[in-house]
């Protein structure tokens, strides 16, 4: 009994801590998890019968696995040829990206982009990014553009042009708004552009 024991108190995986904390925050399944543990700690090369031997999968768990992380956007392939025999090369920097994009949420609230991202529930796209960068480079203070976006969440409107439409609005008519600190007493800036005949 001991020796079974034993077998299962080896420390085969490894695991950073900061992983442990964040993985939460992804759509992943238990099986797709223990995927990504064997190719952090065993192998980065596609081999499904190493895989089958190492997890215990059988062949349509592992490629349904493997496939489901490639198509979730957490690891990438890189195929290669080294004298006539091809390498395919498992690529985790997505799935870290996506880590260290979630921990910067965490830590930091305040951060604009990271707060769009966690608004709109997506990555924000280069050009996206470039928009909030003008807005910044034009003056708009940061918390009249979080203003905007709450505005544009609140009228179930999420996208750009019409943020990029309600600070052009707020910055025409020299609009400031102060953030609230407490969260319960936070109000949006409800004002009727549509009747304002000055």
């Amino acid at each position: 009994m001991s020796d079974l024991r034993s077998v299962f108190q080896t420390k085969d995986f490894v695991i950073n801590s900061n992983i442990v904390k964040c993985i939460g925050e992804l759509d992943i399944t238990l099986d797709e998890f223990l995927l990504i543990l064997y190719f952090i700690n065993v192998s980065d090369l596609l081999d499904t019968n190493d895989i089958k031997e190492k997890l215990g999968f059988d062949d349509e768990k592992a490629f349904n696995t493997f496939s489901s992380l490639v198509n979730k956007k957490y690891i990438e392939m890189n195929v290669s040829n080294n004298n006539g025999n091809v390498i395919e090369k498992v690529i985790l920097d997505p799935l870290y990206d996506r880590l260290a994009l979630n921990k910067k949420i965490e830590k930091n609230e305040s951060d604009i982009y990271a707060l769009f991202e966690k608004e709109l529930g997506r990555t924000l796209s280069s050009f996206e990014y470039e928009l909030i960068n003008k807005w910044i480079d034009n003056g708009v203070e940061e918390s009249t553009i979080k203003e905007a976006l709450k505005e544009a969440i609140l009228n179930n409107v999420r996208n750009f042009k019409y943020i990029d439409k309600i600070i052009y609005e707020w910055s025409k008519k020299g609009v400031k708004k102060r953030i609230k600190e407490e969260k319960e007493s936070e109000e949006m800036f409800d004002y009727d552009w549509l009747d304002d005949n000055e």
